[in-house]
């Protein structure tokens, strides 16, 4: 049964989830929320696991028909959200009623804001995921951003009693720096590239996506250009010969020839889902210990913001 009939689908709005998990060896990037912290904020307000598929609007301006009664949270970039023309507080489990109009607004911080909906969005799943990748040769949804008239199947579960989130540090994420280890090829890189690439900010380049953010500054060139092709995460930073850098994102490629000088902590991969075109970003360089040291905090603070 349909959950929502979308009226306005905004500039890319995807179906997005935890991602897709051991299709690598088939060169599928494993796709998925860009910033999971917020998904999974949205996915507790509408009473579901933090990995449950919902709706990933880059800069938001979205309106969906409800066609069934349904709980939605809305979490990630600030931007306003309405019922019927009315205001709606987004720090609380938002109950609609068959025929209610949502709309959520344009992002005005931030770029991703997360729409999600009791009992998740059940569009069929493709190798394991319900995520979109816009660059595969898969079907319906899996394939393409949302249109409008489009219907999403979902909302099969009751919506939960209201829950809130604390505002703060729930519904806002950290901007400007973010925490990175050395990557396993940083000795292919003179010292004076690594000192320029942790002490001087750069700027997010307009031809970023979901496949990786490309950086503008200072260049910080690798002594080599290319390496043999090897396995890379989401927030492997890689340096083409140009010696501009480049963040790998979610829909990235899963193999990488080019040198990385670091890679992004996972605590962190929150600030890089919300960086748009033109904000400016730094990397601050710190231990293995302290990354997981890091990610053992964010998971602290997020299970004290909503307890399962």
């Amino acid at each position: 049964m349909n959950a929502f009939r979308v009226v306005r689908p905004g500039f890319f709005t995807t179906v997005q989830d935890a991602g897709r998990r051991g299709a690598t060896r088939w060169g599928v990037p494993a796709s998925g929320f860009a910033d999971p912290f917020s998904a999974a904020a949205a996915n507790w307000l509408a009473g579901n696991p933090a990995g449950a598929a919902l709706l990933e609007a880059a800069l938001g301006s979205i309106e969906l028909e409800a066609q069934r009664a349904v709980g939605v949270g809305v979490a990630g970039a600030s931007a306003e959200v309405s019922v019927n023309g009315v205001a709606a507080d987004r720090t609380r489990t938002i109950a609609l009623r068959a025929g209610d109009r949502l709309v959520v607004g344009p992002a005005r911080e931030g770029l991703r804001v997360y729409v999600a909906v009791s009992g998740g969005v059940g569009v069929p799943p493709v190798l394991g995921s319900r995520s979109t990748l816009a660059s595969s040769a898969f079907d319906g949804l899996a394939a393409r951003k949302l249109a409008a008239g489009d219907l999403l199947p979902g909302g099969d579960a009751a919506a939960p009693p209201g829950r809130v989130l604390p505002v703060a540090g729930a519904l806002s994420f950290p901007t400007g720096e973010v925490r990175a280890m050395p990557g396993p090829q940083r000795d292919l890189f003179p010292e004076s590239s690594r000192r320029r690439f942790f002490g001087q900010p750069f700027r997010v380049s307009p031809r970023s996506d979901r496949r990786g953010l490309r950086l503008e500054g200072e260049a910080v060139a690798p002594t080599e250009g290319e390496i043999p092709p090897e396995g890379v995460v989401v927030g492997s930073v890689q340096v083409p010969a140009g010696g501009g850098p480049i963040v790998l994102m979610p829909d990235g490629p899963v193999t990488g020839g080019y040198p990385k000088i670091a890679v992004v902590v996972a605590a962190d991969l929150r600030v890089l889902g919300q960086l748009r075109p033109g904000d400016m970003v730094s990397f601050r360089e710190i231990s293995r210990d302290e990354a997981v040291a890091a990610f053992a905090g964010q998971r602290a603070a997020r299970e004290g913001a909503w307890p399962a």
